[in-house]
């Protein structure tokens, strides 16, 4: 159901005030709109004359007037929000460049532990510098919010793309795990854990005429310094917590958070090339405990009998990507490169990728509010891949949160049931007395 639309003056005079048009484009709207009293109409032209995108005309249609601009920053489009903000498409106004801008929401600058993690993504990707790796150009604070102006990679997440076209093609998956692997060589070179590989963290990306594709990981928020050169080396977390996706969390990043290396980050890029290979995670189904104790003490149903087909060499290298020792898995990335390169296809026509069309690029009988639901940067679970029942653990969960979240909602649910029936039978006495 689409929300109320505000009426044909309101509109433009949020239009005006909002500042998407200059003064000059604003008095030719008036002009060669002056007839047209229905404001979606109005809005679909703005859209089809390119002066605005659809997210813009969306806004201005529920009656938004600001939030368009941060900082030096023009806002295109909402590619995603999650628990600690959101990221927009937006294009930096003087020199004219199209990046994603990640946004610390208002309510969680105040919060220690959201402003730790964001900090700390800002100071690991100053740091990091790599084809493989999301380019950070900017960080600031402007009018209270604070964001990270990173590179735009058009192309989705690796869990979009199985959980849209199902599992990849053997040579495309080791493609993606050997840039994957490319760029965390690149953080291990700098001493740098990114503790939360896992395919909603890589975006896959292809040029428009390209055969070849580019991975690009992204998410350092929760990443482990070796050295403190560029703040703690570490976040400190409760006791008996956990941070990580459970369904791509080393065993040893379970048991100790500090204690972990690039050895952990490539088991987690195991269960992604698993995930990538079978459609499904290595341990489908379960709570977050029991998805724990199985990367502990389990061994997953091996690739090439989860997806029958895939060759000896491969499936080799993704039961030593899932050792549940370190000293038996690869060492570093490189090794691991070294032992994918064989098997790699980095050009193919036949991969379905292509360039997602740029916001603003739509026929006017596009324009529909609630059309379009933004992605959640942490996901939850998604049936038909079988990704994790529990959300992507980014704020320190306490094992015993949600046993206590679901007590709480029993008891508010039963005091409700209990003032219904109470009125009931109030009611019944009150007419028959």
């Amino acid at each position: 159901m689409n929300p109320t639309v505000i009426d044909r003056d309101t509109f433009l005079q949020n239009l005006r005030i909002s500042k998407l048009l200059s003064t000059k484009q604003f008095r030719v709207v008036i002009d060669k709109l002056g007839h047209v009293h229905d404001t979606r109409e109005i809005a679909k032209a703005l859209v089809s004359w390119k002066l605005l995108t659809k997210f813009q005309a969306k806004m201005l249609l529920t009656g938004r007037n600001t939030g368009f601009f941060i900082g030096p920053y023009r806002i295109l489009d909402l590619l995603g929000q999650g628990g600690m903000g959101r990221v927009y498409k937006a294009v930096h106004q003087t020199m004219n460049r199209v990046v994603a801008l990640k946004v610390l929401t208002p309510q969680m600058v105040g919060a220690e532990r959201a402003k730790e993690l964001f900090d700390r993504e800002v100071q690991a990707a100053a740091q990091l510098n790599h084809p493989n790796i999301v380019l950070a150009f900017d960080a600031n604070e402007s009018e209270g919010r604070h964001y990270l102006a990173m590179e735009f990679v058009d192309g989705p997440n690796l869990q979009r793309y199985v959980k849209k076209h199902g599992a990849m093609p053997v040579g495309l998956a080791c493609e993606v795990i050997f840039q994957a692997a490319n760029g965390l060589q690149h953080a291990h070179d700098r001493g740098m854990v990114h503790r939360d590989i896992k395919p909603a963290n890589l975006l896959i990306h292809r040029d428009a005429g390209s055969k070849t594709i580019q991975v690009k990981i992204l998410d350092f928020g929760v990443a482990r310094f070796e050295s403190e050169a560029y703040g703690p080396k570490t976040i400190v977390a409760k006791e008996n917590s956990v941070m990580g996706t459970p369904d791509f969390l080393s065993p040893e990043q379970s048991r100790n958070l500090h204690d972990v290396d690039i050895r952990s980050d490539l088991y987690s890029l195991g269960c992604t090339f698993y995930y990538l290979l079978a459609g499904q995670v290595p341990f489908p189904g379960g709570t977050t405990v029991d998805k724990v104790i199985r990367h502990n003490t389990e061994v997953p149903v091996a690739i090439d009998e989860q997806r029958p087909g895939v060759p000896p060499d491969i499936a080799a290298i993704v039961h030593k990507l899932l050792a549940k020792d370190p000293a038996d898995r690869f060492q570093t990335p490189d090794e691991l490169m070294e032992a994918l390169a064989p098997h790699t296809t980095p050009a193919g026509s036949d991969w379905p990728i292509a360039p997602t069309p740029s916001p603003g690029r739509f026929s006017q009988d596009e324009i529909a509010l609630g059309d379009d639901s933004p992605i959640d940067t942490e996901p939850r679970a998604q049936t038909t891949t079988q990704i994790s029942d529990e959300e992507s653990i980014l704020d320190w969960v306490d094992q015993n949160r949600r046993e206590r979240e679901a007590w709480r909602r029993w008891m508010i649910a039963a005091a409700i049931m209990g003032l219904l029936v109470l009125g009931a039978v109030t009611y019944y006495l009150w007419q028959h007395l």
